[in-house]
């Protein structure tokens, strides 16, 4: 698998790659990514072509899936941490 180029945008990395007639679009915020595939197709041979997918509107979508995806993971972390009574503490008043 080889990067055959990044798109530009303002929030997020996006990184294209190359592999074995298939293109993976990597899109990465804030720790987390998508990835999309793609086949090489007739009217999809290049980065220039990909370009023309990564449109506004799948943009949108995947900000819209990001902002799922971090509600998911602050649950989990959420459910998993432990009860605030079983904290440690190192005997110090709390600073408010």
């Amino acid at each position: 698998m080889r990067i055959i180029g990044r798109i530009p945008h303002p929030s997020m990395q996006i990184s294209v790659f190359s592999n074995d007639g298939r293109f993976r679009i990597q899109f990465e915020l804030s720790g987390q990514s998508q990835i999309y595939r793609f086949r090489q197709s007739e009217t999809l041979r290049g980065l220039d072509d990909i370009k023309k997918l990564v449109d506004k509107e799948f943009t949108s979508s995947v900000m819209k899936q990001f902002g799922e995806m971090k509600k998911i993971q602050s649950a989990v972390l959420d459910r998993n941490a432990p009860p605030e009574d079983t904290l440690e503490t190192d005997g110090l008043p709390d600073i408010f």
